[in-house]
């Protein structure tokens, strides 16, 4: 019995597909791309999005780490306004990733 299902696989297999079957397969193939590509942004995304919102709070408590140690209020404050006016791209970069998704 299986040399006879494998035998009619064999010939299904070796004959030429019809149009309609070249084209079902097509679309399959082109879905299953597309579903690879949107799952692969999406994973992309989300760590990207992640891994900026870790660094920009780990910064974010370092900073405030330092205005907490640094007696003088001013030159701590400073340093912070700084740090966070240098690191402003990411921050809006990281904001529109939270907004698109």
């Amino acid at each position: 019995m299986l040399k006879i299902v494998t035998t009619e696989v064999l010939k299904s297999h070796s004959q030429p597909l019809s149009n309609e079957e070249l084209y079902e397969l097509t679309q399959q193939l082109t879905e299953q791309r597309k579903e690879d590509e949107d799952e692969e942004d999406l994973g992309t995304k989300a760590i990207q999005t992640r891994n900026l919102t870790d660094i920009l709070s780990a910064i974010d408590m370092t900073t405030e780490k330092l205005c907490d140690i640094d007696p003088e209020w001013e030159s701590s404050s400073t340093v912070k306004r700084s740090i966070r006016a240098m690191l402003h791209p990411y921050y809006e970069i990281l904001q529109e990733k939270k907004e698109k998704s």
